[in-house]
């Protein structure tokens, strides 16, 4: 994992800016929640649940008066009947609007992530209305006072009990951390992804964090629906000790003394440990560059990559973003 977890370094992309819209012709649009459709387009609906209308949810950044950036967004379930490309806006309220376009490669429920846009006008509490396809629902956004600071949750974090210690980081726009990605190879690759900090050195009492899967096979030619295939959700083994191109998922982080730690440091036992992709969801950047934001469960022991000491990771969750770069 270490050479993997120097691969996210090196290749460290600030994506958060840019990961979740796409440049791209014939999109499906919603008018009023009249979808307007081509046959490259996509159909697709909100999920009620009960008298409600799925699990939309707000992360980021609202402050009245401040420009609102990609980093704040809105996350929804939708059910796809049709695969293809796709573009949906929500209405301008209290100042701000979300908007999004992406491709759908499967039918389904699909969780798409909509980018925030405009100044909020008002502090309090905003309802954002959705409607599409004629189902209807809302989601909150909590919009503070100038200068009063504080986000929303992330959607971008990573949270793990280490050592008997719960550690949790999110990516705000103004933390300084950044969903950082990677890949290492050439047509035999393994990708990387974290929650990193983005100017380095790491200050003392942060945490940072890296995952990797590999190894994957005839990259050059893949295509996306083929790189979406190798994250599909399931249980994977983690890469044994020492690999130096790791065949299978490793982890590594950074404590809060700056010491690093590793799957494959030390004996880079894994007996009795877990690596679960939960969630996989296409996102492309305004140049079309592809995307996958990964959810990940995972219990693991991590190894002073120096001593070879050992912690015990309990409870280990992320969410954070592949890419086809």
């Amino acid at each position: 994992m270490k050479q993997a977890k120097d691969c996210v370094k090196a290749c460290l992309l600030f994506v958060a800016a840019i990961s979740l819209l796409a440049c791209q012709k014939e999109f499906s649009t919603e008018v009023n929640g009249t979808q307007v459709i081509t046959d490259s387009d996509a159909v697709f609906t909100l999920v009620p649940v009960g008298s409600s209308c799925s699990d939309a949810s707000v992360s980021g950044d609202f402050q009245v008066g401040s420009q609102l950036t990609a980093a704040s967004s809105l996350s929804v379930t939708v059910n796809v009947t049709r695969t293809g490309n796709w573009k949906y806006t929500t209405p301008a309220t209290n100042g701000i609007s979300f908007s999004g376009a992406g491709k759908f490669t499967a039918a389904g429920q699909q969780t798409i992530a909509l980018l925030a846009s405009g100044k909020p006008v008002t502090a309090g509490s905003t309802t954002i209305p959705l409607k599409i396809a004629g189902a209807n629902c809302s989601a909150t956004v909590t919009v503070t006072a100038a200068g009063s600071g504080g986000s929303q949750s992330g959607v971008y974090y990573y949270k793990a009990t280490i050592g008997g210690v719960n550690y949790a980081q999110t990516v705000t726009d103004t933390n300084g951390y950044e969903p950082g990605t990677g890949l290492g190879g050439n047509d035999d690759v393994v990708f990387g992804a974290g929650i990193n900090y983005m100017n380095p050195p790491l200050p003392k009492g942060s945490t940072e964090i890296g995952a990797s899967l590999g190894v994957m096979h005839h990259y050059l030619s893949a295509s996306d629906a083929a790189v979406k295939a190798f994250f599909k959700p399931g249980s994977y083994p983690y890469a044994p000790a020492a690999q130096p191109t790791p065949d299978g998922a490793s982890i590594g982080w950074t404590d809060p003394d700056g010491n690093e730690w590793d799957t494959q440091a030390g004996t880079g036992d894994q007996t009795g440990s877990s690596f679960t992709i939960i969630s996989v969801t296409d996102n492309y950047d305004l140049v079309g560059t592809y995307y996958l934001k990964v959810k990940i469960q995972f219990n693991c022991k991590l190894y002073n990559i120096n001593t070879g000491a050992m912690k015990q990771v309990v409870n280990g969750e992320m969410v954070v973003l592949f890419g086809k770069i």
